[in-house]
């Protein structure tokens, strides 16, 4: 043996040597290694095939390399390839999916390296596969947050609260749009919240942030000033901020503008107190009954006097209270305000403390329900009929003062009465005329009566009839008529109608017939 072959063996040793160590890093290795020829068929993978495909090597060498590429994505391998060799590339790495027989997916990044012949052929490739499923599902993870990222930075910006974040000494350093135009700034970045809250409510903001500092939430309400200097109220919710290490990096808010709320509330606690006083004020008994007839409130009138007390009345059926008359009455007011939606207005008396009292009810619709208001007119109805009574008096003082002016009795001597007529006479005032004079006589006793009816321009037969009357009455208690007053056209009235005045002596005129009487008396 020379020198030469003893190098020779060495040298072949030390190769064998590295083809096994290579053959063992090869074979014992957790990364897929195959070699593929140049008709797309294994014709070497390693053991690592059992975990990554589960089958043995042996079966898969033959096979067609594309098969154990996911079927969506064999195409696009097939075409991605022979692009590579037109192009004639040296090296490729890709990742793809592996579908496995039991259904499940495996992600792999592939080392291709491509072998070429001496004349530019392809004639194999050789490639390395590792699985990438953790960091596929790393990659998932992280898109999926960056779409929620986006979503929600979407979220906030088009958010119609305004939204604020500040660092630890409370300057602004992210608004969105909203919180801006609340306050009617084109930014906010670098002001604090100091410089937009109104000074009395400094302290309170103050202690916002000594209660986020804590871990504390705080739900509250302040007031900001705005560009303009007038001030808005806010609904405000606030959180501190941390980073992984748990240090206060700064704070968040969402702020709602309550300012026209607050403003209706107030208005509405101001109406309601309006119309408690006004309420209050109103002297009316008020009740409120369901549809079908149940006390559900009261409130009494100045008076509080009431037909039972309330815990006797209250959700109980008028049927179960009111006397039956009335409870029938209201039900069937209630029936009639139900079918026409108008008010209904009725009386009706009850009797309380032994008392008849006297009440005028308004009753209407309040939405489901219905509102009854009751007032007591007891005082008024007895006042209405206390002033006819006082009516009906004054009309018999004025008729009887018009049957005297209407008919006067003078007495002007001794035994001697007279009585002037003026205006129309009817049945009603003739007969008045019998009766004054009959009166007048007996009361004066007189000899001689005298009727002047200068002042009537009409007799007709009822006329003339009544004086007849008069003096034949007049001549039973003793006194002689005397007619006086007569005008022509009355006198030819008289011959005409036929009426028979002897019964009275007349005179052309008062001063005559008194002349007359007088001579008489002498």
């Amino acid at each position: 043996m020379n020198l030469n072959d003893n190098s020779t063996d060495s040298l072949l040793a030390e190769c064998i040597a590295q083809r096994d160590r290579l053959r063992r890093i090869i074979e014992t290795t957790n990364l897929l290694v195959v070699e593929i020829d140049a008709g797309g068929r294994i014709t070497y993978i390693n053991p690592a095939c059992q975990r990554y495909f589960g089958v043995t090597p042996e079966e898969c060498l033959q096979q067609i390399a594309w098969t154990f590429i996911h079927p969506e994505e064999q195409d696009q391998a097939r075409e991605h390839f022979r692009a590579l060799i037109a192009q004639q590339q040296p090296s490729d790495t890709f990742e793809s999916r592996l579908l496995l027989r039991d259904g499940s997916i495996l992600h792999l990044r592939w080392t291709i390296a491509i072998h070429y012949t001496d004349n530019g052929q392809f004639s194999s490739l050789t490639a390395i596969a590792h699985d990438i499923d953790q960091l596929h599902h790393m990659r998932t993870r992280q898109q999926l947050q960056e779409e929620e990222l986006q979503t929600f930075k979407l979220l906030v910006e088009l958010a119609p609260d305004g939204i604020a974040i500040a660092d630890t000494q409370l300057r602004m350093t992210y608004t969105n749009q909203a919180f801006c135009t609340m306050l009617g700034y084109e930014s906010l970045i670098g002001k604090t919240v100091v410089d937009i809250t109104y000074p009395d409510d400094h302290q309170q903001l103050a202690d916002i942030a000594k209660t986020l500092q804590q871990g504390q939430t705080v739900h509250t309400t302040i007031r900001y000033v705005r560009s303009d200097g007038s001030l808005i109220t806010v609904q405000a919710s606030a959180l501190g901020l941390y980073n992984r290490d748990g240090q206060l990096t700064g704070f968040a808010s969402i702020n709602r503008d309550v300012t026209a709320q607050i403003e209706a509330e107030e208005e509405l606690r101001q109406s309601e107190q309006r119309n408690r006083t006004l309420l209050a004020a109103m002297p009316d008994l008020m009740f409120l009954l369901s549809s079908d007839g149940v006390f559900l409130n009261y409130k009494p009138d100045p008076t509080g006097r009431l037909l039972v007390p309330p815990e006797m009345f209250l959700n109980r059926h008028v049927t179960e209270v009111l006397p039956p008359e009335l409870a029938t009455q209201i039900l069937q007011r209630i029936d009639a305000l139900k079918r026409s939606g108008e008010m209904q207005t009725f009386e009706y008396q009850i009797e309380i403390d032994n008392q008849v009292e006297v009440y005028e009810a308004r009753m209407v619709l309040l939405q489901d329900n219905v509102m009854v208001l009751s007032r007591n007119i007891t005082a008024q109805r007895q006042a209405e009929r206390e002033r006819a009574a006082m009516q009906e008096q004054i009309i018999q003082a004025q008729q009887a003062t018009l049957r005297e002016l209407s008919t006067p009795l003078m007495p002007i001597a001794d035994g001697v009465v007279a009585m002037p007529l003026i205006g129309a006479i009817d049945s009603a005032r003739a007969q008045q005329i019998m009766e004054s004079l009959l009166y007048g006589v007996a009361e004066y006793k007189a000899r001689v009566a005298i009727i002047d009816i200068t002042g009537v321009k009409v007799v007709d037969t009822q006329v003339a009839g009544a004086l007849i009357r008069a003096a034949q009455a007049a001549r039973m208690l003793g006194a002689k008529v005397v007619l006086t007053g007569i005008s022509p056209e009355i006198a030819q009235t008289l011959v005409h109608i036929g009426a028979d005045l002897g019964a009275m002596k007349t005179k052309a005129t008062l001063q005559e017939g008194i002349r007359y009487a007088l001579a008489g008396k002498q």
